[in-house]
């Protein structure tokens, strides 16, 4: 396993497609800052404006960071998943196959370069973006609130978001071997889950809430540094702590990662090698 995994890092610290993707996570927060530095030039917003200009805050560009429809949330599961196809296509998994290597610790190997690209790009992205909107842009929040523990919650939910979206993508990768399903059973399946999320937002749904807290991503939504929180703008429609959501939004994480990971494992195992 440790063989298999070294020669995986390796390989990936080696792509192009990783190198692409450093540059696109260092390039898109200089042009995403700066884009809401120029719409509030425009607007006529001085830097201390606070008041009712929201959408134009660092809030909103930090708090978008983890999101998988922004611009780098859509990149990351796909090169991802490209990543893991490039051993189909180069040969290399069938020389793993040959050599003696089990399937599983292969299908493993894949998933855990997938996790560590996905936090490595989205943790720098997200580094970057901060940054430069904390220079740039104005940043409210509630005094009365725990600072420490809504960037902890936020960061952590976040890194879990595409943590999760890593066992997805490596599932349809080693399923399909192919990039192109494995880009659309990866992406399509997210912008879903996504909506269905901001759509059950709208409505009361407290008879069945522990329900919708155990379907991934749903957590996320409550987790996005907006300097108005989301249980105030719900008017209460939502009854518990933002602690209990948050642990069972990570074990939602949690449980559907591994049952991807399970379900990947099984029908890599069946798959024939060519």
């Amino acid at each position: 396993m440790n063989r298999l995994l070294k020669a995986d890092l390796y390989r990936m610290c080696k792509s192009r497609l990783t190198m692409i993707a450093l540059i696109l996570a260092s390039a898109f927060p200089v042009v995403v800052v700066l884009l809401y530095v120029g719409i509030r030039a425009m607007a006529g917003l001085e830097p201390d404006m606070i008041g009712s200009e929201l959408l134009f805050n660092a809030n909103t560009v930090i708090g978008s960071c983890y999101s998988l429809t922004n611009n780098i949330g859509m990149i990351v599961p796909a090169f991802a998943g490209v990543l893991v196809c490039a051993d189909y296509t180069n040969g290399t998994l069938r020389n793993k196959v040959i050599a003696g290597n089990r399937r599983t610790e292969i299908y493993l190997s894949h998933l855990i370069v997938s996790i560590l690209f996905s936090v490595a790009i989205i943790t720098i992205y997200t580094v970057l973006t901060t940054a430069l909107s904390l220079l740039l842009l104005p940043f409210s929040r509630d005094p009365s609130g725990n600072l420490f523990s809504e960037v902890f919650r936020f960061a952590a939910y976040g890194t879990m978001t595409f943590v999760f979206i890593a066992t997805v993508s490596t599932l349809f990768a080693m399923t399909f071997r192919s990039i192109a399903p494995t880009i659309i059973f990866t992406i399509v399946p997210a912008i879903l889950l996504l909506t269905a999320n901001s759509v059950l937002l709208m409505i009361d749904y407290s008879a069945y809430k522990y329900l919708v807290y155990f379907i991934p991503t749903f957590g996320a939504n409550f987790f996005n540094l907006n300097s108005a929180g989301l249980f105030d703008l719900m008017g209460g429609g939502v009854s518990g702590s933002d602690t209990l959501i948050f642990a069972e939004g990570m074990l939602s994480y949690l449980f559907f990662g591994a049952l991807n990971t399970v379900l990947g494992i099984l029908i890599f195992n069946k798959r024939d090698v060519k």
